[in-house]
């Protein structure tokens, strides 16, 4: 990775405040011509000013201007040139894959008659460069639609450690209305800790129907077990993975099941109710967490039953996950992986929109934001570490 000069970077700065220029666009111009400087070093075999022929494979020939429209605003970079062969970098081709997804949502908005005004307000966000022709949405969708499509039916590992399964919504245009629709996600992690997106599919609503269509996606795309499934409490998703993981524990998040606890007494009671429910899950292991939740229950008998009915029925189902290893505890007793993570992103992303032109401009972006985030995933740091004796036999 390129060494940006810290001392460049505070006289750009310093620079752009006097000015009263737009710092961030100023920072990344000067970020992304260094990272090809270096990467037209690397191709040529030595750096500047330097004289090795035994090391050197080509020589420096000038630059040629190119653009690059980002949510900042169109960069103006120069594209470095070799002598002796063609220069290449993964600036300009490897442009978040995310970025031209929103971009072509919020064009296809244009076509479709949303007021000028609004999508001014909504483009200036992005830039200020952009162009709304038919063609550039044409070229967009051209260069995504195949990515995600390959992306969306790749093979996966017969065994993930353990499935997450949650949904997301967002607003969509269908029929000239707007309605909210279920964006299901599963998530998996695998033998070697590390986490991947398994399936998108934007559904018309929660169904046994659409999760059954969801989970089974999954299966023919090559996964046969796991060791544990992690989703809230929807009836039909919850049958759905006690029919395709048979015999396969299942956790219900504790976060939702403390949400259903807490609604149940009034806004003036939650906050001692949310303290002790916090000792259950605190617990050293499961029998202590269930003989707090039975005094819980005691408790609350006679003031609130429903608490009580709840707790008595339902809590052993959010504390599967003292099953597995104690380092994996937190990670695995809640949906968060989803709700927390993906959802704030997804949504913080496409707040410019707000409502998705289409299904198809939803489906495109969340899949090439999630490509983005799977990418990281599986070249960065373990999300869990995995111990060979806690792996399943796979075969």
């Amino acid at each position: 990775m390129t060494q940006i000069d810290s001392t460049k970077l505070k006289e750009i700065f310093q620079e752009a405040v006097e000015k009263d220029e737009d710092f961030m666009k100023e920072l990344l111009t000067h970020i992304l011509q260094s990272l090809m400087e270096t990467e037209r070093e690397e191709q040529i075999g030595v750096k500047h000013h330097v004289r090795d022929n035994k090391r050197r494979v080509g020589t420096r020939n000038g630059y040629k201007d190119r653009s690059l429209n980002t949510r900042v605003g169109s960069l103006k970079l120069k594209k470095p040139q070799i002598r002796e062969f063609p220069f290449v970098t993964n600036i300009f081709e490897s442009y978040q894959r995310s970025e031209k997804a929103l971009l072509s949502a919020i064009q296809q908005m244009v076509i479709d008659g949303v007021s000028t005004n609004k999508t001014k307000k909504i483009t200036k966000q992005l830039s200020s460069n952009l162009s709304f022709s038919k063609s550039t949405i044409s070229r967009l969708m051209k260069e995504l639609d195949p990515i995600v499509k390959k992306w969306r039916i790749t093979n996966l590992d017969k065994h993930y450690e353990y499935i997450i399964t949650d949904a997301c919504y967002f607003y969509v245009r269908e029929n000239s209305c707007v309605v909210k629709r279920p964006l299901l996600i599963s998530v998996g992690v695998d033998t070697t800790g590390h986490r991947k997106t398994l399936e998108v599919d934007l559904a018309i609503d929660e169904s046994e129907e659409s999760y059954k269509e969801h989970i089974g996606s999954i299966k023919e795309r090559g996964i046969k077990t796991t060791k544990l499934t992690i989703s809230d409490d929807h009836k039909g998703l919850v049958k759905v993975l006690e029919e395709e993981f048979s015999n396969t524990p299942h956790q219900r998040c504790m976060v939702h099941f403390k949400r259903n606890l807490l609604s149940k007494v009034p806004y003036n009671e939650r906050k001692l109710l949310s303290k002790y429910i916090k000792h259950i899950y605190n617990s050293p292991n499961k029998k202590m967490a269930l003989k707090i939740a039975n005094s819980i229950s005691d408790k609350y008998r006679k003031s609130y039953l429903k608490v009580s009915e709840l707790l008595d029925d339902h809590i052993e189902e959010t504390l599967t996950f003292y099953q597995y290893p104690k380092t994996h505890h937190i990670k695995i007793r809640t949906t968060n992986l989803i709700e927390g993570n993906l959802n704030s992103l997804l949504k913080r992303r496409s707040k410019v929109v707000t409502i998705f032109p289409n299904k198809e401009n939803l489906i495109r972006y969340a899949c090439c934001l999630l490509m983005e985030i799977d990418e990281e995933w599986q070249t960065g740091i373990i999300y869990m570490k995995m111990k060979k004796e806690d792996s399943y036999d796979i075969d």
